[in-house]
């Protein structure tokens, strides 16, 4: 018989503001799924979503909400554990953790993926950024003896930091999908008539995506070629933030905000792209970095913690120091002005994707949760 789990995670594949984390709880589990075990889902509602249903196999519950799910667990797991059903839960940190080795002794799998730490003060008002933080600083006391699993080197050695117990500690890295995220059919050409860089992923204020405008303002001022222009794509809440920067640096004219968009435009543009920017300054891994690297173009990313594994810096991409604009607007006008070093690049980053997979990953967690269940008994 399989094994049954019992996956904790604030949101699911389907929630509107779903990103990275909730990618990789999907589609790993999908696929331990597919392999003959269980996985009950428990995650946050939203309005109108249904309370329960089954994604991929996935039996998911939904409760609460975005900022009382936290506090709906309790009740959930109360129920759920009332009678013997689980072998394992797997609980996925991300923001204000569950505190489920407090809560039941079964075995534990611990996911992490960033930690916040002092840039949840550019997301949120200073009472919610002292609330996660708070939260977070607890991470240590509650988790550092349970068995760890990070996405990537910079979280791991970020957890050992902390008092983690580094033995318990285990990196598997996220996966990419490489026959849906693949180049553009026959390597058309990169959009002649109007070529743009671009933004793909959660328009949030601690992604610091002001950066970006500043640097595509920079390369304007040096020579950037005057049909490209810099193009947005993502949900979230930092739109009228980024549009009236843009308007000050006087570059509203070149830069386009599309919002949400569905799967299919989404790759059509990552396919298409002069270059893929991120400008974040931590994150655990950075999928949008694969995806459009899988889509044979290249990426223009902060080196910092997280992003900097996603890149392979003069291969891939380039790395531009974090924070400074006139590094990365230098780094966007030798992409764009060099068109065989962007097709070497974009080749570099195909190949680079190849390496990664989704059932790699999956597998790798799987035979981590199966040593877990063997240490203990």
């Amino acid at each position: 018989m399989g094994h049954r789990i019992l996956l904790i995670n604030w949101r699911d594949i389907e929630h509107p503001e779903a990103g990275g984390a909730e990618v990789h709880a999907h589609e790993i589990f999908r696929r331990i799924v597919s392999s003959g075990h269980q996985v009950t889902f428990l995650c946050c509602a939203w309005p109108g979503c249904e309370k329960q249903l089954t994604l991929d196999g996935i039996k998911v519950i939904r409760a609460g909400s975005n900022f009382t799910f936290n506090y709906s667990v309790l009740l959930l797991l109360r129920r759920l554990l009332a009678s013997p059903g689980f072998d394992i839960i797997v609980e996925d940190v991300n923001k204000i953790p569950f505190c489920t080795p407090r809560l039941t002794s079964l075995p534990k799998l611990i996911l992490f993926h960033p930690l916040f730490g002092a840039t949840i003060v550019r997301e949120v008002a200073p009472p919610v950024a002292a609330y996660v933080y708070l939260w977070e600083r607890l991470i240590p006391l509650i988790y550092r003896r349970q068995w760890v699993q990070a996405v990537s080197q910079d979280t791991a050695a970020e957890l050992a930091g902390m008092g983690f117990t580094e033995d318990k500690i285990r990196v598997v890295y996220n996966g990419i999908d490489c026959t849906r995220y693949t180049p553009a059919p026959e390597l058309e050409e990169r959009t002649a008539e109007e070529p743009y860089l671009l933004y793909m992923g959660r328009i949030k204020r601690y992604k610091r995506l002001e950066l970006i405008l500043e640097a595509f303002s920079l390369a304007i001022s040096h020579g950037l070629d005057s049909r490209t222009r810099l193009v947005f794509a993502g949900g979230g809440d930092a739109y009228p933030r980024l549009k009236a920067r843009a308007r000050r640096l006087g570059i509203q004219s070149r830069t386009n905000f599309l919002g949400r968009v569905s799967e299919e435009v989404k790759i059509n543009l990552l396919q298409h792209a002069l270059c893929v920017v991120n400008s974040s300054p931590k994150e655990g891994w950075g999928i949008t970095n694969m995806e459009a690297s899988a889509c044979g173009t290249p990426v223009i990313a902060s080196r910092s913690p997280g992003l900097r594994e996603s890149v392979k810096d003069g291969e891939s991409g380039f790395l531009f120091n974090p924070g400074d604009a006139a590094d990365f607007g230098s780094q966007i006008v030798r992409v764009v002005s060099e068109p065989q070093l962007r097709k070497k690049l974009g080749q570099g980053a195909r190949q680079f994707a190849e390496t990664f997979s989704w059932d790699d990953s999956a597998q790798k967690t799987l035979a981590y949760i199966e040593d877990i269940l063997e240490k203990n008994g």
